[in-house]
Parts: C-alpha cells; sequence; structure tokens
C-alpha cells in the first residue's frame, strides 16, 4: 500500500506547480486584479511548503493525547480563513462580518484540533464546535452578507452566490470526513488520499474558479468609479452645454 508520506509529497508538487501557473495567470491579470490573485497564489504556495513538511515529518510534535502536524496546521490555518474570508469579502458586507467569518472559520479548524487530540468531554466540545460554527457560517452566509450582496450590482451579486456555494459545500464535505476520522472510521490510506483530494479541491479548484470571475470585481470598481465621475461633476456643466 502507497505510504501517506508519499501520498503528501505527490500534493505538495501539484500545490508546487499550481502555485507557478496562478503566478502566470496573475501576471496576466490587468495590474488593478492582481491584488486579489496574489494572496491566492500565497495560499496555494504555503500549502505545497506545509504538504512537504507534513510528509518529511517536520514539526510534528505531541500534545495532550495526540499528536499535531506543524505542517498541516501551516496550510489550513492560512487557507480556511482566507478563503472564507474572501468570500465574505465578495459580499461587499461590513468588515466587522468579514471579520467574524475569518474568526469563526479559525475556531472552528482549531475545535479539530481539540477534538483530535482530547478525549472525553473536551473532545466532545471540539467536535460540537466544529458542527455549531458551521450552522453559524450557514446564517451569516445566506442571512446579512446575502443581504450585502442583493444591494451590490447583479454580476458581483452572483460571483459572490457561487464563491459561496462552493466554498460551503466543499467546507462541509471536509467536515464529514473529519468527523468520520474523529471516530476512527477511515483507514490510513483512505483518510489521506481523501482529505488531500478535498483539500487540492478547495484550495487549487477555489482559486481556478476567483481567477475565472476576478473581473467581476474590477467591472463593479470601474462602474462606481464612473458614478463618482458624473457625481462630482459641475453643476454648472449642463447649463453651460445648453448654452
Amino acid at each position: 500500500m502507497i505510504e501517506p508520506s508519499s501520498i503528501r509529497f505527490v500534493s505538495a508538487g501539484v500545490y508546487a506547480v499550481s502555485a507557478v501557473v496562478l503566478l502566470v495567470l496573475t501576471s496576466r491579470k490587468p495590474a488593478d486584479l492582481r491584488r486579489y490573485c496574489y494572496p491566492f497564489v500565497g495560499v496555494v504556495g504555503v500549502a505545497s511548503v506545509g504538504l512537504g513538511m507534513w510528509a518529511a515529518g517536520i514539526g510534528t510534535f505531541s500534545i495532550a493525547s495526540g499528536t499535531l502536524e506543524g505542517g498541516q496546521l501551516l496550510t489550513d490555518y492560512v487557507a480556511y480563513p482566507f478563503l472564507f474570508g474572501f468570500a465574505a469579502f465578495v459580499s461587499g458586507a461590513a468588515r466587522r462580518y468579514v471579520g467574524g467569518v475569518v474568526a469563526l472559520t479559525a475556531l472552528m479548524r482549531l475545535g479539530y484540533d481539540v477534538a483530535e487530540v482530547s478525549e472525553g468531554s473536551l473532545a466532545l466540545a471540539g467536535t460540537g464546535s466544529i458542527l455549531v460554527g458551521y450552522v453559524a457560517l450557514l446564517a451569516l452566509f445566506f442571512g446579512p452578507l446575502a443581504s450585502a450582496a442583493a444591494a451590490q450590482p447583479p454580476a458581483r451579486e452572483l460571483f459572490f452566490k457561487k464563491t459561496r456555494n462552493l466554498a460551503l459545500f466543499a467546507f462541509g464535505v471536509l467536515i464529514g470526513w473529519a468527523m468520520f476520522q474523529i471516530a476512527g472510521l477511515l483507514d490510513t490510506f483512505t483518510g489521506t488520499v481523501t482529505l488531500e483530494y478535498l483539500d487540492i479541491l478547495l484550495r487549487v479548484g477555489f482559486a481556478g474558479f476567483v481567477f475565472a470571475n476576478v473581473e467581476t470585481l474590477a467591472a463593479e470598481a470601474e462602474g462606481e468609479g464612473d458614478g463618482d465621475a458624473e457625481r462630482s461633476a459641475p453643476p454648472t456643466t449642463a447649463a453651460s452645454s445648453a448654452d
């Protein structure tokens, strides 16, 4: 059977190649759009480094009744809060909502770590925080964030809906995987393969989707710019033209 470390090395290679491709695609985007693209290149690049560390056994440490992998922590705590924070940002909601989504996602990831290395009531609390956190994310994305997106131009609202649905679906499947993993229902090989597949889907797939639709943000900015120009025109312009 293929060793988990070999699978992770392959995943690290996939992330490395993907980061290079994303960097090339970023360079081909208009200058005002690159600021939205570079963070995704960074997330995928960090995933390559983190998976390489994990595969090589670098950064493993014991805590409570279990062990944690430094490489896995690096990739997850960078990727998940950012990806969900970006989805919230696309809605055009206030910063407090975006910050709340970022914090909630990080706390859910922490809950998994607690459940993984603990036993009894503490492990149960960690598991519960993941499920409660996901329900809270659903409430935010289909509540105030959806309302904020409805006030945006139609193209951006559609971009938000697609981004939200992709993120929530992928993360929901990942949570299902976590529940099976915590319960010990997955063997090592199956758990490793499915985790790497889901993570690549969430990181690289999410990045590819955003790159394909990022022009939506530029179109809105241009629309706002035109509107600002019209609003800032001297009130005498029309009268002068009439004369």
